[in-house]
């Protein structure tokens, strides 16, 4: 409504100042066809009475008085005169057609170029005002999907007003749910930081009781049991240890420290803890070596998240397999790849390879579902992502793209 509004009033305006335009132009051309018309019948009847009075000087004051009279008699035999000699009334006319038609063809001419000109001017001036309109839109929903949810201060009423309107709503929306978003987040954080906590301690003291256990002389079936008990108490301390790091994560309460990172240093740093289990498997590990290559980054966290994909491709290569561990730099990103041997994902396992709690169908039977989760949050922080996929040649593939912007 407010829309029709302000067009049928841009369009009332834009009426009113044609007609007066017109108006005036065409009061101004009239007066000058009036003005001129009087001088050539002036002109005519003074070439008349010059004629007659060469003629007759005699007859100089009747031709005066005829000027004077308007008697329809004399008028009557005038044109009959005039008819044998072949003058209708648009004589006059004629003559003043031939002297003066440019000067009127230019008068129409500067018409028409004055109404154009206006309504260019007005559909120019139009045009402008909206697309200065539709830009301080876009750049208010730039600013919006960067994260800047503030209200427009310089709110206008025209056509685009329903819009932003609608934005506006949009806008505090957003804003509402964003905060009550941060809020639950942060409460979830707190809750499972409390619980992490409280697990915390009877874990450690279950540790701790168990390393007293190993270092007795326990023989047997015992020994077994003690194993595996130690076994879970490290996965539960890892659960609760990435469970905890992901809350943080989702609620933007973990703190990244940006620092220059050589790669080969942090890919070195990263398999450290799996040697062992690779040297167990018997398999083999191929690491780029070039310690030119650096990025910004965090070095903890994102170790973190290679050892998390490394240790799944060592999982799940078999023995005497291979891992190899490239990378490489270019202006738009710095890039690791992984790959392996081994054999590979399930095709309807791939959407689904970082989604939480996800156990794919060639998961080890300990798995949990949550170590390429964390590994992604932990580098989508850092403005980068993860792609994994099926190598042509057989085995798994994982590329970590960290984005320079």
């Amino acid at each position: 409504m407010i829309k029709g509004y302000i067009n049928k009033k841009k369009i009332t305006v834009w009426m009113v100042i044609s007609f007066l335009c017109i108006t005036i132009f065409c009061i101004i051309f009239g007066n000058f066809i009036f003005k001129q018309t009087e001088k050539i019948f002036y002109e005519k009847a003074a070439q008349i009475i010059a004629f007659g009075v060469k003629a007759d000087p005699n007859i100089e004051q009747v031709l005066i008085s005829s000027l004077k009279t308007n008697n329809i008699a004399e008028i009557n035999k005038g044109k009959k005169i005039l008819e044998q000699y072949g003058y209708s009334e648009g004589f006059l006319y004629s003559s003043y057609k031939s002297k003066n038609f440019n000067i009127v063809t230019v008068g129409i001419l500067f018409l028409v170029t004055l109404l154009l000109f206006c309504f260019g001017g007005f559909l120019v001036g139009l045009n402008h005002i909206k697309r200065k309109r539709i830009n301080n839109l876009a750049e208010y929903l730039y600013a919006i999907n960067e994260g800047n949810y503030r209200i427009n201060p310089h709110k206008k009423e025209d056509e685009f007003s329903i819009l932003e309107d609608e934005l506006y709503k949009t806008v505090v929306l957003l804003r509402e749910n964003r905060e009550k978003e941060r809020k639950e987040k942060e409460k979830l954080t707190n809750y499972l930081a409390d619980i992490s906590h409280q697990m915390k301690t009877p874990l450690t003291s279950m540790s701790l009781m168990i390393e007293l256990l190993e270092g007795s002389p326990i023989n047997g079936d015992d020994a077994l049991y003690i194993e595996r008990i130690s076994a879970q108490i490290y996965r539960l301390n890892h659960l609760v240890t990435s469970l905890l790091t992901l809350s943080k994560l989702d609620a933007g309460t973990l703190k990244l420290e940006y620092k220059s990172i050589n790669i080969y240093e942090l890919v070195c740093t990263s398999v450290e803890p799996l040697i062992l289990m690779i040297e167990k498997k018997g398999q083999q590990l191929f690491i780029q070596e070039n310690s030119d290559v650096v990025f910004m980054g965090d070095f903890y966290w994102n170790n973190e998240a290679i050892l998390n994909i490394v240790k799944n491709c060592v999982e799940h290569t078999p023995r005497g397999g291979k891992i190899s561990i490239v990378y490489e730099q270019n202006p738009i990103c710095t890039q690791i790849i992984i790959e392996d041997n081994g054999e590979g994902f399930k095709k309807k396992d791939i959407p689904h390879l970082f989604t939480r709690f996800y156990k794919g169908e060639n998961s080890a039977k300990d798995s949990v579902g949550i170590g390429l989760a964390l590994a992604q949050s932990i580098v989508k922080k850092q403005n980068g992502e993860i792609r994994a996929e099926n190598k042509k040649t057989g085995g798994a593939s994982f590329t970590i793209k960290f984005y320079s912007n």
